[in-house]
């Protein structure tokens, strides 16, 4: 599932909110208990979890940081009970920022979970929609 949305925020604003590992739920509605598990908190190797609730599923999504290439290029492994990769670009556009989110999720349990996931499919997505919507509201209102 790939999503974006622009900001009225050039990319070195955005970019802090998107690793702001314990303060994530401010636009992550569906995560809570957001915590840094690594010794470092920036870079290649930072390791963070959240509980994470969509449609009354929950999980302890456990992620680790595979890129980051600061303020631009932010992509994480998921190594917890659901696997795959996240992937955030921030490009600049005029005076502003689009970001692109890409999610590929691997659901455990096999057939039965690849089933589970294409029934959420659409949920997912428009959490996904209202978290980027979120950002972009709580972003352009701190402006500094």
């Amino acid at each position: 599932m790939s999503i974006g949305i622009d900001i009225d925020a050039p990319v070195d604003r955005v970019w802090p909110y998107l690793v702001d590992w314990d303060n994530l739920g401010r636009w992550m509605k569906e995560g809570s208990s957001f915590k840094v598990t690594s010794e470092h908190r920036e870079g290649v190797g930072v390791e963070a979890e959240a509980e994470i609730k969509i449609a009354g599923v929950k999980t302890r999504d456990k992620i680790r940081v595979s890129r980051w290439e600061a303020p631009h290029i932010l992509q994480i492994d998921h190594i917890g009970w659901v696997k795959g990769t996240g992937l955030m670009q921030c490009f600049e556009l005029d005076g502003g920022t689009h970001l692109f989110w890409r999610e590929i999720l691997v659901p455990p349990m096999g057939v039965v979970g690849a089933i589970g996931i294409r029934f959420f499919r659409g949920l997912m997505r428009r959490t996904f929609e209202r978290d980027l919507k979120l950002l972009k509201a709580l972003v352009e209102s701190e402006r500094t």
